[in-house]
């Protein structure tokens, strides 16, 4: 099974990507081949540089593809053509739903769609050519990060890598109540679940619309306080009141709601609770079974 990436930095998308590598390894049900864009391999942290799976140098036919995001379009410049031969199409953001994107016309490309979200199932149902099946994103943390210190003082992390203008506004809002750990960058996944790990509260920012929204699951299974707004994808495991808040996406109501957590230690160990009990349901080892399930579906339905 051909998987392809053109890796121009870390996201979360790839990450996800790496982990259905790794689950398609473990299937035993296809042997999973790696193409990477000449460019791909001399870019820094590329998380697929000796990831484990048996690369390709050249792209040609395969029996079976794997594709995600613009992938169709290296697959057209080469001229391949997938013809009959089993397609799964990971799909990842509700962009692929707007018809103004080349996302949306691959669309019409017969395939399997997997998607993280029951939001972006939803979205791009009524134009996919082919089965939509979700299964939402599941995490693994090992090792866990260390714990702060007990008696540590309160500690605010803001993750405003997607939008910092108003990242540096809730830090000036609420310097003095609490430390404040600022990141306007993408920062190397071990690093970032660290400052998750040093945090009381975490206040997440995304893009306005999101397939899923990894970072505050991964907040929710290291025990601590989530705030975020909703963005669509993250209603998968947001529960608003219950493991986290979801403020309206604005710097008043935003401090606000950190202000709350901090001065309401019950609320804030009863969402913490809560949110560790919903990343419990979400794990890693549950999507690599719900994959591998409908992987030897889709392959004997094809083959029959």
């Amino acid at each position: 099974m051909l998987f392809i990436r053109n890796f121009t930095g870390f996201s979360g998308g790839h990450l996800k990507f790496l982990d259905y590598l790794h689950h398609t390894a473990a299937s035993g049900l296809a042997r999973p081949v790696l193409y990477q864009t000449p460019k791909s391999r001399t870019v820094p942290g590329n998380i697929f540089n000796a990831c484990g799976i048996a690369e390709t140098p050249t792209l040609h036919p395969f029996p079976s593809y794997f594709l995600a995001g613009m992938d169709w379009s290296i697959l057209d410049d080469a001229a391949i053509t997938p013809g009959s031969a089993p397609v799964i199409n990971l799909i990842q953001g509700l962009r692929h739903a707007e018809p103004a994107t080349p996302l949306f016309t691959y669309l019409s490309r017969p395939a399997l769609r997997i998607c993280v979200s029951p939001a972006i199932a939803d979205a791009i149902r009524p134009h996919a050519n082919g089965p939509v099946q979700i299964i939402q994103n599941g995490i693994t943390l090992s090792p866990l990060p260390a714990p702060p210190p007990l008696g540590s003082p309160a500690r605010i992390l803001i993750a405003g890598f997607k939008n910092p203008g108003l990242a540096h506004t809730l830090a000036a809002n609420l310097r003095g109540t609490a430390e404040i750990d600022l990141t306007t960058e993408h920062l190397p996944r071990p690093e970032f679940l660290s400052r998750i790990a040093a945090a009381t509260v975490c206040i997440f920012l995304p893009l306005e619309q999101e397939g899923f929204f990894l970072p505050p699951l991964e907040a929710m299974a290291l025990g601590h306080g989530v705030i975020t707004p909703d963005c669509g994808g993250n209603r998968a495991y947001c529960r608003p009141g219950e493991n986290c808040l979801m403020p309206a996406y604005t710097a008043e109501a935003l401090t606000e709601a950190a202000s709350r957590l901090l001065q309401n230690p019950l609320l804030l160990a009863r969402l913490t609770a809560e949110g560790l009990k919903t990343a419990q349901q979400l794990t890693l080892d549950q999507e690599r079974s719900a994959y591998i399930s409908l992987l030897s579906h889709h392959l004997a339905e094809r083959q029959a």
